[in-house]
């Protein structure tokens, strides 16, 4: 096919010059190319880009453009990819994919995976659920919230929960216990600023914690602000 034959130059091109930022007229040009077409294909070549994880902003924008193909299209083609797929990181992908354009279909399988051995296959769980899940799915991402043992992932467990709250599928009533019983028992700075952070945003109230918007950074002091809340909140 001439098209991916196109495509696949404009990609060595970019591997090639080995940029750490890709131009924009250059990302731009590609997804129009991979998107000039829903055959299968294109869409199995789109798949195979996947695999060029090397240069970060290609990656990331060839996984970015599997979002605006049809939902009716591509959503089918990835559920497929779930249950053949062998490699890894590239299952991983498509369940971060699959919630991305919000498929509920995901969500058995999220769950079933939630505790598996791999991290990558959890955390890409964790925040699927958050993405696609409701109130009744909380129990399951506070019990990653507790025993998660990845520090990261606990965290993660925590700004899950509050997706479930943004997409007004639970309220701060709801999730507010489970914050407040893991920010007792939590000591790692990192973990604690990332439960910190959704406390603040559904009491809509501030501890000391910032977060960047555009990045997500968050700065302050953790231990301070669990102190400010236990004391505040009179939490035991």
């Amino acid at each position: 096919m001439e098209q991916i034959n196109e495509i696949e130059n404009l990609v060595k091109k970019i591997i090639s010059e080995n940029n750490d930022f890709i131009p924009l007229e250059i990302t731009l040009k590609m997804k129009s190319m991979l998107l000039s077409s829903n055959i299968i294909e294109m869409l199995q070549y789109h798949y195979s880009l996947l695999k060029l994880r090397g240069n970060k902003d290609l990656y990331y924008d060839v996984r970015a453009a599997f979002k605006e193909r049809p939902k009716e299209i591509i959503e089918a083609f990835l559920l497929q990819k779930l249950a053949a797929e062998k490699d890894v990181s590239l299952k991983a992908d498509v369940v971060q994919l699959l919630g991305n354009i919000r498929s509920t279909k995901i969500l058995p399988y999220a769950i079933q995976n939630i505790k598996s051995e791999i991290r990558d296959i959890r955390y890409r769980c964790i925040i699927v659920v958050g993405w696609v899940g409701s109130k009744e799915n909380l129990p399951i991402l506070n019990e990653r919230l507790l025993n998660e043992p990845d520090d990261e992932l606990r965290g993660y467990a925590a700004t899950a929960m509050r997706q479930i709250w943004f997409k007004k599928k639970a309220t701060a009533e709801d999730i507010l216990p489970y914050l407040y019983a893991a920010i007792v028992r939590e000591n790692n700075v990192e973990t604690l600023a990332m439960i910190i952070i959704v406390i603040q945003d559904l009491l809509k109230r501030k501890f000391g914690m910032q977060e960047r918007i555009d990045d997500g950074t968050i700065t302050g002091d953790a231990i301070k602000a669990k102190q400010k809340i236990i004391k505040a909140l009179l939490l035991k």
